[in-house]
């Protein structure tokens, strides 16, 4: 009887035992789990915060960029409309300096690439932004009609040697409309002079500046006082820009004959490419008449719509050719080319060549 008395207590204490170790350890693990939720609740809401905190970050910056996206928008402003075009597909690099002095001698290392120094190019004040749209005719697709062309003297030197060219265009202009401001297509152009003038007896209009304005690829002339209707004036544009390497505007083509390859530069001004060689204003809507000359080098011949009528050659080896005046036209059937090609011509029964 104590025998079994003593295996009864010893097998109750058997199974008592773990019993009391599980019930031991809930506590223990209990704990556990409520310091790991804290942790995860405390790690939840250090990214929310951070989240928050990145977003806001975000909304300020895009909105500084906002700020400085319109700001050098306006013209004038560094970066913009006041300083050169941009140039969105096509060469990257801007017109520089095309005048060489080739009384020195010697070619750029630049001939492959194009690329020359960068001028600067005054900027005239844009009207406040409070201004009606209406008093900004730079930003509208189409030219206002208040000037209309008559015509245009064109006077180019090409430096084929480096692929650059300068020019200068006189544009005798009808004022329909009285404006202070001149506007005329102008796109892949540095712009480094403009005079405006009425005749001998006015003299010049003062120039308060000008700016190329490339959202709509016009040359913007602001003026100190309105130019009257009903009255010409005479604008002077000096210029320089690229032979681009594309088949459009004045762009440089090749050859190559008996192993050499040979350069030469050409136009496709139809439809809107005209204001890629020369400010004007570049809509069909707009004829006149056109008096072109082209300085080249001896070693290169130069063609255009007309005949030449003269021709002025230098010690240095340039030539000049001056062509007769075109008939009213619009610019884009404007064209001229600069090359060593042998040519053929012949003259019609009625005496055109």
């Amino acid at each position: 009887m104590g025998e079994d008395d003593a295996a009864l207590r010893a097998s109750g204490r058997g199974l008592s035992d773990p019993w009391a170790d599980s019930v031991g350890v809930r506590p223990r693990t209990t704990e556990r789990h409520i310091a790991v939720h804290k942790r995860l609740v405390l790690a939840f809401a250090v990214s929310i915060v951070a989240l928050l905190a990145v977003t806001m970050l975000a909304v300020l910056l895009s909105l500084r960029f906002d700020e400085c996206g319109a700001s050098a928008a306006l013209p004038g402003s560094d970066g913009g409309p006041g300083g050169f075009p941009e140039r969105g597909g096509g060469n990257s690099s801007h017109p520089g300096s095309a005048r060489r002095n080739h009384h020195a001698g010697g070619e750029s290392s630049q001939r492959e690439t194009g690329e020359v120094d960068t001028p600067g190019t005054p900027s005239a004040l844009p009207p406040s932004e409070e201004e009606p749209e209406q008093w900004q005719p730079w930003t509208q697709l189409r030219l206002s009609g208040h000037l209309k062309p008559l015509h245009y003297n064109l006077m180019l030197t090409a430096f084929m040697e480096n692929f650059t060219f300068s020019g200068e265009v006189n544009v005798e202009i009808a004022c329909r409309n009285a404006t202070r401001y001149v506007v005329l297509h102008a796109s892949r152009v540095a712009v480094e002079k403009v005079q405006v003038a009425e005749d001998r007896a006015f003299g010049a209009v003062p120039v308060a500046g000008f700016f190329l304005y490339p959202q709509t690829q016009v040359l913007v002339v602001v003026l100190n006082r309105t130019l009257d209707a009903q009255r010409n004036y005479n604008l002077k544009i000096i210029y320089n820009a690229l032979i681009e390497n594309e088949l459009l505007g004045f762009f440089r083509s090749s050859y190559v004959l008996h192993g050499e390859r040979r350069f030469l530069g050409v136009t496709q001004f139809s439809p809107t490419h005209a204001r890629k060689a020369f400010p004007c204003f570049d809509e069909p809507i707009y004829k006149a008449t056109f008096k072109i000359s082209i300085k080249h080098q001896a070693t290169y011949l130069s063609l255009s719509n007309m005949p030449v009528e003269t021709s002025v050659f230098e010690e240095d080896g340039w030539v000049t050719d001056h062509f007769s005046q075109t008939p009213l036209m619009s610019t884009y059937y404007l064209a001229w080319a600069i090359c060593n090609f042998t040519y053929r011509e012949t003259t019609t029964k009625s005496g055109v060549i």
